[in-house]
């Protein structure tokens, strides 16, 4: 049997937590295995160490959210990225201490490591000199059953409900300091479209500066924060420009969404973003204010480029289900329990 480590699902929404309930909607024979909902932070690591184990005793674990317990070896685990490891100015110094030592311990002794991007799969090689034979690179999805581009009415509708204009500018995720939210603010103040507003849609996370306050945001900018799921679509569809200026990405879902429901995307071209935006996106310099602040003027100029980029991203974006990723993954993770059952009749003989 697989039982798959949900301690995820206590947290707050992210794109790992997507990951984890679209996979388990399409893998009804896994078995899950939750702490109680007080139990987060500090209380959850040590129920995940502690009483985990006892919970996937006899059977393969799947852990989908970069952490499990470093006791079980017959684990899978999927690794989204080592973010605080290469990105450590993103993160406290506990965070980043704690993940460094549980990945140094942990995944060199795992049955299997799944991976979202063969960037990810490079780096864990090269940074934590892992054998590339043990780990399986499977891409995020895309739910196009909810991800697709909704009606003016329903555009308008959530206009209102933000209050934003006709034309705008979207940034959707946690506003922290691997986003690139500074940068971007900053081509931002010398944009020359008057008529277009940036709106930023997302937790305020750790920037840079104390308390993680943003910093001074010039004319035409709105922060609207976290935004309901339900809310997600429409916002993508009433967006006239996707920007995504991430430095560090294990994979980068939101501009895939945003070209599901035909918002054209500008983005990183650095970490793992290329690979999975591809020529369907406009790619600049992350680093290079002047060279993003030329590309939202060219773009917003251009109403030709931009359906241009609309339909490209529409096409682009198909190769990418969740219904093919879990496919993948309970392929995976089969292989692992086959050779654990097969492990386990032997040693009865």
């Amino acid at each position: 049997m697989i039982v798959c480590n949900t301690r995820i699902l206590n947290s707050p929404r992210t794109g790992v937590g997507r990951y984890t309930t679209e996979l388990l909607k399409r893998l009804p024979t896994v078995r899950t295995v939750r702490p109680p909902a007080l139990l987060k932070t500090f209380l959850g690591h040590a129920w995940e160490q502690a009483v985990l184990p006892l919970h996937s005793r006899g059977n393969l674990l799947w852990s989908p959210a970069g952490t499990g317990p470093i006791g079980v070896g017959n684990q899978v685990i999927t690794v989204h990225d080592i973010a605080p490891l290469e990105y450590p100015e993103g993160y406290s110094p506990a965070f980043r201490h704690w993940y460094e030592f549980l990945w140094r311990r942990l995944l060199p002794r795992v049955r299997a490591i799944i991976t979202v991007s063969e960037f990810n799969k490079r780096r864990l090689v090269e940074r934590l000199h892992l054998s590339p034979e043990t780990i399986y690179v499977t891409h995020l999805g895309v739910d196009h059953s909810y991800f697709y581009p909704r009606t003016r009415d329903d555009a308008d509708a959530v206009r209102r409900k933000h209050a934003l204009p006709q034309k705008f500018v979207l940034f959707v995720g946690s506003l922290s300091a691997r986003k690139n939210i500074r940068r971007l603010i900053e081509a931002w103040r010398t944009c020359r479209h008057a008529d277009a507003h940036l709106v930023l849609a997302g937790g305020v996370g750790a920037i840079g500066l104390a308390g993680g306050e943003l910093p001074d945001l010039p004319p035409r900018t709105i922060v609207i924060g976290r935004i309901d799921d339900a809310d997600l679509p429409a916002l993508f569809s009433a967006a006239t420009l996707f920007v995504y200026p991430s430095v560090y990405e294990g994979f980068g879902l939101p501009p895939l969404e945003a070209m599901a429901c035909g918002t054209p995307c500008l983005v990183s071209n650095l970490t793992s973003i290329p690979e999975v935006a591809g020529p369907a996106a406009r790619q600049v310099d992350a680093y290079d204010v002047a060279e993003l602040t030329r590309a939202l003027d060219e773009l917003l100029s251009d109403a030709d480029l931009l359906q241009r980029m609309r339909d490209a991203g529409l096409n682009h974006v198909k190769r990418f289900t969740w219904d093919s990723t879990a496919l993948r993954t309970h392929e995976i993770l089969q292989r692992f329990t086959d050779e654990s059952d097969r492990a386990l009749a032997f040693s009865a003989r």
